[in-house]
């Protein structure tokens, strides 16, 4: 574990409602995972966004993606987006494509550097992930999945614009 990062938590706080207790050790959990999963990506000089986009890309079937399905998959603006593939291009890890029949859209696709890095580092990746859930049983992670899906769905139902009456 990184040295700084490890905290206990009191997660029944007299003063906290437990919803907040909760949700308190869910974001701190999630900050102290992805540091230590993202720290691998030093060694590869990528930032965690750049991996984001290498993997969205890998994991996707024909290979390539738009850049506005690239921000849906990452929650990112369209900005944000074209700087990230601007810097895997500058690295030759990515490459722009113009749509044949819509030159408006912009199709991103890993060069073979890119896919080899993509398949080096998410093999590493899903490794180090499977160390860190091994503390879990099966029964507990289909927990922990349904219960971030709920909490997902709820705030996706939260988030939906009041019909008026």
């Amino acid at each position: 574990m990184q040295k700084g990062i490890a905290r206990e938590t009191n997660t029944t706080s007299e003063r906290e409602p437990i919803e907040n207790s909760a949700w308190r050790s869910l974001s701190d959990t999630y900050k102290i995972v992805y540091a230590y999963i993202m720290s691998d990506l030093r060694q590869y000089g990528l930032t965690p966004p750049q991996y984001a986009v290498l993997r969205a890309i890998g994991k996707s079937r024909s290979k390539q993606l738009s850049m506005s399905e690239i921000g849906k998959e990452m929650f990112v603006t369209f900005a944000n987006i074209t700087t990230i593939v601007d810097n895997l291009e500058k690295r030759d890890y990515v490459r722009r494509l113009r749509d044949s029949s819509d030159r408006r859209l912009v199709r991103v696709k890993l060069t073979s550097g890119g896919s080899r890095l993509f398949r080096r580092i998410y093999r590493s990746h899903r490794k180090q992930v499977a160390k860190l859930m091994q503390v879990l049983s099966r029964n507990e992670l289909q927990n922990l999945l349904d219960y971030t899906v709920n909490i997902r769905n709820n705030v996706n139902r939260i988030a939906q614009p009041r019909k008026e009456s």
